[in-house]
């Protein structure tokens, strides 16, 4: 049986964007514009609110989980959640966003994992420094890609 482990990941990227621009890609239903196949279903309240205490279900190749949005604050611009994959782990995580300039942005991005169960060394894969950074660059791609296409929609 393999030992519960917790492994801590940090991160930053820049976009040239606007912060509150970027920080609603970081909502619920934010990353619905950028997350390819991610579908989140309220749990509490009855809509997805991008508001403290709200739960909501996901379901992934990984199997499911349950996120609570701990902190939402919009003035600070950020975001922190936990979620729970009850058969693997559970993650803290917070997205910061702070103005770079009048017109670019920089997200940093924290991950506290704990794994346990048979599932653990999937999820230990994923957080590897190599797989982290590998994840921003993606995510840094993704949101970039959303915001440029946003921005041509509306011109």
């Amino acid at each position: 049986m393999q030992e519960n482990q917790q492994v801590s990941r940090r991160a930053s990227f820049e976009l040239s964007f606007l912060p509150d621009d970027a920080f609603a890609l970081f909502s619920p239903e934010g990353e619905r514009r950028w997350v390819e196949g991610w579908d989140p279903v309220p749990v509490f309240p009855g809509t997805i609110e991008f508001a403290r205490n709200t739960v909501f279900r996901t379901t992934s190749s990984g199997g499911e989980a349950l996120w609570t949005i701990l902190d939402a604050d919009f003035l600070a611009r950020r975001a922190e959640y936990l979620r729970v994959a009850p058969e693997s782990h559970t993650a803290r995580i917070v997205v910061t966003i702070d103005p770079l300039g009048e017109t670019r942005s920089q997200v940093t991005v924290n991950y506290i994992v704990t794994t346990f169960g048979e599932r653990a060394a999937n999820v230990l894969q994923d957080f590897t420094e190599q797989s982290f950074a590998t994840k921003m660059i993606q995510w840094q791609q993704k949101t970039s890609a959303c915001l440029e296409r946003e921005e041509g929609q509306r011109h």
